[in-house]
């Protein structure tokens, strides 16, 4: 009988951990960790406009976005970004609701990322190529506390991203027009670890470890004319087929049950249109306005997304010769749940160290709020997340 009764409490272990990693048990952390990352934006002067990665890319940046845009560019060209991020939740379980205090647990999560690079050379004065290293989508993440009742039994934890090697040209085309092509290496290897304590079972706990190593290439193109005081952009990136390795533990202490497996598979990175716009007007005050459309087909991911379009938007002041003071916003509905909208506000500044060397700082501040209802395995959750993200890019450009 006592054997059958652990049998049993098993399989309902089981099926909850199936919900889990089908990303709905744990619903109270950042909804891109659970599924396929949160979009990525490189380098201080983005993300001080309104993360507008396509109109702003005047720099080794365009290697990354828009790589017609680096037929604009004059001489050698050197970008290294340094990123700082904030990753917080304030958890309103559904034991109280009761405004901004009561009822509320906290999780956060601050992390330097490693620093992207990208160069740019001229072969002539028709042809650059460029190449460059970076974040596509990022996964780290950790909440730590319970969500209904606050206790720090429950620790979830993502880790890592997956980052792109990027081979870039741009040829001249006349009448102020260049084409660009980039081809772009995509890897990484995501890892999920949670843990879970139950004491009401007898010191019950269960330790499941997820880890994925994706693997895939892509290629993309854009279409650049510059006219000096505005410049429009068209850039469009095909999906990819992800080869992945995927290897899933569990490991629950009493009774005491282990499982391994291992599995391989492949997911498509979704394909991406982009229109940017830039223009630059006179006058007491000298100033740029950067803007631009980016519609992303989630659905190559998985039928259950959403295709999306974000909204970008910066303004850039002339303060002096050497510094400029920027600020913006952007709009970025979530590709999971049509009700979840990602809004940011942005600012920073440009400041010339020299007249070859240029240092660019941009915070972003944003917030994305969701209900959540699920129910499983005995389990129900009704709560309300408010989740802040705050981007900090400390970048240099080099023109040699």
């Amino acid at each position: 009988m006592n054997k059958k009764i652990l049998m049993e409490c098993k399989a309902k272990t089981l099926l909850i951990l199936s919900f889990v990693f089908a990303g709905y048990a744990f619903a109270y952390t950042n909804l891109g960790v659970l599924n396929f990352g949160d979009p990525y934006y490189t380098g201080g002067k983005c993300t001080a406009l309104g993360l507008t990665a396509y109109s702003s890319a005047k720099d080794a940046s365009s290697v990354f976005t828009n790589p017609a845009a680096m037929g604009a560019l004059t001489g050698a060209r050197i970008l290294l970004s340094l990123p700082l991020v904030s990753v917080s939740e304030r958890v309103i379980p559904d034991s109280d609701w009761s405004g901004y205090e009561g009822g509320a647990y906290y999780n956060s999560k601050l992390y330097a990322d490693i620093p992207d690079f990208a160069i740019v050379y001229p072969f002539g004065e028709k042809i650059k190529l460029g190449f460059g290293i970076t974040q596509r989508q990022n996964f780290r993440y950790k909440h730590t506390l319970n969500s209904s009742t606050g206790e720090k039994i429950l620790d979830y934890e993502g880790k890592n991203y997956i980052k792109g090697h990027n081979f870039a040209g741009a040829m001249n085309l006349g009448n102020d027009w260049s084409l660009g092509v980039g081809y772009e290496m995509l890897s990484g290897k995501p890892a999920f670890k949670t843990f879970r304590d139950d004491p009401a079972a007898g010191a019950f706990s269960t330790t499941t470890l997820t880890s994925t190593d994706y693997s895939g290439n892509r290629i993309f193109y854009s279409l650049s004319k510059n006219r000096g005081m505005w410049n429009v952009s068209f850039s469009y990136f095909k999906s990819a087929k992800l080869d992945y390795e995927k290897k899933y533990t569990v490991a629950i202490s009493s009774p005491a049950y282990y499982s391994a497996n291992k599995y391989k598979g492949s997911a498509d990175f979704p394909k991406t249109f982009a229109l940017g716009f830039n223009y630059v007007w006179g006058g007491a005050v000298a100033a740029s306005l950067y803007f631009d459309i980016v519609k992303t087909f989630w659905s190559d991911v998985d039928s259950i997304y959403k295709d999306k379009i974000s909204f970008h938007l910066g303004i850039e002041n002339d303060i002096s010769s050497r510094l400029q003071l920027r600020y913006g916003m952007a709009l970025i509905p979530s590709y999971e749940r049509s009700y979840v909208e990602k809004a940011f506000i942005t600012a920073g500044f440009g400041y010339y160290l020299s007249s070859s060397l240029n240092l660019d700082f941009g915070y972003a501040y944003g917030r994305r709020d969701y209900l959540n209802d699920w129910s499983g395995g005995g389990i129900s959750y009704i709560g309300r997340l408010n989740e802040t993200l705050q981007i900090i890019n400390v970048s240099l450009d080099w023109k040699l």
